[in-house]
């Protein structure tokens, strides 16, 4: 059971902090708020940022 719940932040967290840091559209201080977000809290930052982080980009 914990198993299935550490896979998807083992993965999500990682890609999310990456991708915020690559993404030419935020500001540093955008990036660091992501990612200090991201990492206190994993699953509900992850998921924030590619419902709304990544939106950014695209406006």
């Amino acid at each position: 059971m914990v198993i299935i719940a550490l896979i998807p932040l083992l993965i999500l967290v990682p890609f999310t902090i990456i991708d915020s840091l690559r993404s030419p559209h935020l500001s540093v201080t955008q990036k660091f708020a992501w990612i200090v977000f991201i990492i206190i809290a994993p699953y509900l930052g992850a998921i924030v940022y590619l419902l709304w982080g990544r939106r950014q980009k695209m406006v």
